[in-house]
């Protein structure tokens, strides 16, 4: 399940695997994907969950996504720009496997200005490299390409050997791939029958659970209830559809399985801290 709707800048995706880019999207539903994503905040707070926790993040501050890691943006005291990277191991080649098969155990590196601490030094380190990739990607000098390589290459040894890890064994490395293609199923089904109301029952029935061990995998697998994923979901769609196409938005609700414009503004509203028209209107401006 690829991340969506978001605002790019500097986006560069050419020879090298990396996408480097520039956002301020204000909620984003729980995702994945098989690359590295490193998030720098630019703004003053950003809230972002992770697995089975939720960051707060403070400006300069730092958070290291590893590949297969379920996150998601959370609604926002106000707009937070960050600089997002995504880079692909295939950059790695036979020595991938010394990120991919490890957990971060504490991904979050936050700005210390005490100065002098081993903490300071770390954050100096991913943030110099960061900024660097941000800054070659957005000029384009020539050889900037290789520039690019050098600096995605000390941030993938600084994951290995500044950011506290545990090797998974084959068991949990096996358990969470389950875990995620049982997820992709449920989202393909929700994405599918995105139109209209989706039940709990029908849901947990469509992947052979009850809905008793279909709550608890859904809450443990991605830090929230199935409800308030579907939720964000449907408003993310709703949201990308109002920003790109010039549907009526009492149209944009039934399709994305809202069973009356009352419902969808008041959880557009909870989701996205504006109501549908004055989202809109805010594009158009």
């Amino acid at each position: 399940m690829e991340a969506r709707h978001q605002t790019t800048i500097n986006k560069y995706t050419g020879h090298l695997p990396v996408n480097v880019f520039n956002t301020d999207v204000q909620v984003f539903p729980p995702h994945w994907h098989e690359r590295v994503e490193i998030v720098y905040v630019l703004g003053e707070e950003l809230n972002i969950g992770l697995n089975n926790s939720v960051y707060t993040l403070h400006n300069r501050d730092i958070l290291i996504i590893n590949m297969g890691e379920i996150h998601y943006f959370l609604k926002q005291p106000q707009k937070c720009d960050r600089i997002i990277i995504h880079f692909d191991l295939s950059l790695f080649e036979e020595i991938a496997h010394s990120i991919s098969g490890r957990r971060l155990t504490e991904p979050l590196i936050t700005c210390d200005t005490s100065g002098g601490s081993k903490g300071s030094q770390v954050h100096e380190y991913f943030e110099r490299n960061i900024l660097d990739i941000n800054n070659e990607i957005k000029n384009k000098e020539p050889g900037f390409e290789f520039f690019v390589a050098a600096r995605l290459c000390e941030l993938a040894a600084g994951m290995i050997r500044h950011i506290p890890n545990e090797k998974l064994c084959p068991a949990d490395k096996n358990k969470q791939i389950k875990k995620l293609e049982l997820l992709e199923e449920v989202t393909k089904y929700i994405d599918k029958n995105l139109h209209r109301e989706i039940s709990l029952s029908e849901a947990a029935k469509y992947v052979n659970f009850s809905k008793y061990h279909f709550t608890r995998f859904f809450k443990d697998t991605t830090g929230m209830t199935f409800w308030k994923y579907l939720n964000n979901y449907k408003v993310s769609k709703a949201a990308n559809r109002l920003i790109n196409s010039s549907d009526s938005i009492l149209e944009i609700a039934f399709d994305s399985g809202f069973n009356s414009i009352k419902t969808f503004n008041r959880v557009f509203k909870q989701v996205r801290g504006c109501s549908p028209s004055d989202f809109k209107k805010a594009i158009i401006e």
